[in-house]
Order: C-alpha cells, then structure tokens, then sequence
C-alpha cells in the first residue's frame, strides 16, 4: 500500500507506533529526504495478508495521523510493487545517497524477527536465486 501526504516531520518510528494495529507488515519504508531530516511525504507498507491491505487502505484513506497536523489528509492506494521481495527489489534499483544512513532504512520483518537492510536483500538473493 501506498500512503501519502505524511506530514515532513514524521519517522518511520512513528508510523510503527501509530499503526501498530493495522495487520501483520513485513516491510515499511518512508523515504527521506537527501540529507536525511525530512521525510518525501509518502510511505509504502507491505502487508502479510491481503485482508490486512485492504482494511488498512479502506480505514486509513482521508485519515490524518495523530502525531503532526497535516494540510492534507492521508491519501491510501494500492502500490505498483507487490510483495517484500518486489519492494526489495525496487530499493536496491533505487538506492540513493541516504541509504547509507540507518534512519533511511525500511522496517524489515520476516519471520517474526527484524532484518538489516543488508540481511534482507541477502535472504532475497538467496530466494531468488533458488526460484528460477
């Protein structure tokens, strides 16, 4: 899921805490600007189960969040890309400046346990390479 108009200021961290109940997520990525204090206003969750997707989306559309005010309120859309693998993917295609950074890392969760950004594109290699 795709969710935009999240106010500058927020973190990653704070998205967690606010939407600790929405369903089991794997993945949670809220880029950040070049330099790293800001956020670009969009974040992309991937969910475990399809029903968890689709209660987020449907509860969190023209929400706001609780934390910061916002102009606009949260606009909530399906994602072009699917899935932890296909968003690891895509973030390795695009890795910028920030990534160097920890506080620019997505929130990786697989098996219940945490994953670096490095242990997850690892593991992804891994699968990948025994699927084809």
């Amino acid at each position: 899921v795709m969710v935009r108009n999240i106010p500058v200021m927020y973190t990653q961290d704070m998205l967690v805490s606010e939407w600790k109940d929405a369903g089991v997520f794997d993945f949670l990525y809220l880029p950040r600007s070049g330099d790293g204090h800001t956020n670009l206003t969009y974040a992309f969750i991937n969910f475990v189960f399809e029903q968890d997707a689709l209660a987020f989306k449907e509860f969190w559309h023209k929400k706001r969040l609780a934390e910061l005010v916002a102009r606009k309120p949260l606009n909530t859309s399906f994602a072009d890309v699917q899935g932890l693998n296909g968003n690891l993917m895509q973030l390795k295609k695009k890795r910028t400046r920030c990534m160097e950074a920890r506080q620019c890392h997505p929130l990786i969760i697989k098996n219940g346990c945490q994953l670096t950004l490095e242990q997850a594109w690892e593991t992804f290699g891994k699968v990948s390479r025994r699927s084809c």
